[in-house]
């Protein structure tokens, strides 16, 4: 097994529990090779583990690991039903956002206003194959600057009322038994900028979400370096395993290629790839891009 160094910078919810860093960093990767890093007797006994993954958002991915490895068949059958459930239960939930973020985004691109979901809903379709391993509470949708108060009325005409917890947050009730509502957050800003000109071109650069049997309504996303930019300056703000795991996968898409010298990378991103390879130092020193180049902020 490759012994690997605990990121003090990174992980202060698992510096003092090596072993729930391995599989909780073993559960981030999807390349083949990282389940030689979690043998067995890292995983049993596997309650404290459990644990960590719940708080992490990250028992999905938890469980898929654990299946790709293999050792599931030796835990107990309670256990196996709990890890199956919440896989069903979360490709259900991502479903449902899916379908009501479709819907929000078609009505404002009705009404002339250009937006894109993101985060969590965008990574679950175009990172994670569809597979609803992606964990994600709320739909997070980027707007131009200006557009908040329409966009609000949009939201109301479509049956949101406000949310407590943020003034750009509303709710709906979806009606559901399972999952019984849903919150919705409009935001004009990037991780990595907040210029309105920059969230601008971003706008006119999204693209369409890869379509999976499961959600083929169409989903407006950032374009693949966009998308990257901002996930890699959300590791550096937020520090939470699922943005860990989004910059990763964007990392090893097969699209990309090594960013070059002349290509300006905002510092919020830079900094969060350098957190991205203090857990895989084999990833290369700057982030791999495709043809994105912008001005450092």
């Amino acid at each position: 097994m490759t012994t690997v160094r605990v990121s003090a910078s990174f992980f202060p919810d698992t510096t003092s529990c090596p072993r729930a860093y391995q599989a909780l960093r073993a559960a981030c990767d999807p390349r083949d090779s990282a389940l030689d890093w979690l043998p067995a007797s890292d995983v049993l006994p596997l309650g404290g583990l459990v644990e960590y993954a719940i708080v992490s958002k990250l028992t999905c991915l938890l469980a898929d690991c654990l299946h790709r490895c293999g050792h599931t068949a030796s835990l107990a059958r309670p256990m196996r039903q709990f890890l199956s459930a919440q896989l069903r239960l979360n490709a259900y939930r991502w479903q449902l956002h899916h379908r009501e973020a479709a819907r929000v985004l078609a009505a404002l691109d009705d009404r002339g206003i250009p937006a894109a979901a993101i985060n969590g809903i965008a990574h679950a379709s175009v990172l994670y194959d569809g597979r609803g391993t992606r964990q994600s509470s709320d739909v997070d949708i980027l707007i131009p600057a200006g557009a908040a108060e329409t966009a609000a009325r949009i939201l109301t005409g479509l049956g949101y009322t406000p949310a407590d917890r943020r003034p750009t947050a509303r709710r709906r009730d979806l009606g559901d038994p399972v999952v019984p509502g849903l919150t919705l957050d409009l935001t004009s800003r990037l991780a990595h900028t907040s210029d309105p000109a920059d969230i601008a071109s971003a706008l006119a650069r999204r693209v369409p979400a890869p379509s999976h049997p499961l959600t083929p309504d169409p989903l407006p996303i950032l374009a693949r370096d966009d998308g990257f930019l901002h996930a890699l300056a959300r590791v550096w703000s937020r520090r939470r395993w699922p943005g860990l795991a989004d910059a990763l996968r964007y990392a090893l898409d097969g699209t990309s290629r090594p960013a070059t010298a002349e290509v300006a990378i905002p510092s919020p991103s830079a900094w969060g790839w350098e957190l991205v390879r203090d857990c895989w130092p084999e990833l290369p020193p700057r982030p791999p891009l495709t043809s994105f180049a912008m001005e450092s902020r």
